[in-house]
């Protein structure tokens, strides 16, 4: 074998065996499921009489929203696995937070958070 040559088998065999241990660390049927996500687009109209922050993510990645006023819409794209949770968090400012996560085979998800600052709320509509 050549000098070469084994850098390179190393990085296939480390690739290899994390992929098949995310795997089965994730629970997925198959590789093939955890390496082709579908992209989501996910809508969050803020509704609550509050700013906060919100974040929208997957158990792959999050991507989060500050200073979110009542009225505005954000929109997120996220790539949950298949048969993985979108998660939707809703953080007030000087106040409470709230969750909710969702398993769907849509390309699109719609949620509104609502509720008080010191209960806030998140439901998917």
């Amino acid at each position: 074998m050549s000098a070469s040559s084994y850098p390179a088998r190393r990085i296939v065999t480390a690739a290899a065996f994390l992929g098949a241990a995310g795997a089965i660390g994730l629970g997925t049927a198959s590789s093939a499921n955890a390496a082709a996500p579908a992209k989501v687009t996910v809508n969050v109209a803020q509704k609550g009489n509050y700013t906060a922050a919100i974040c929208v993510g997957d158990i792959l990645e999050a991507r989060c929203a500050d200073n979110v006023g009542k009225g505005q819409t954000k929109t997120f794209t996220v790539s949950p696995p298949k048969g993985t949770a979108v998660s939707v968090s809703v953080i007030v400012k000087g106040g409470g937070s709230a969750d909710k996560s969702v398993v769907s085979n849509k390309t699109q998800l719609k949620f509104e958070t609502a509720g008080s600052k010191a209960k806030p709320v998140v439901k998917q509509t």
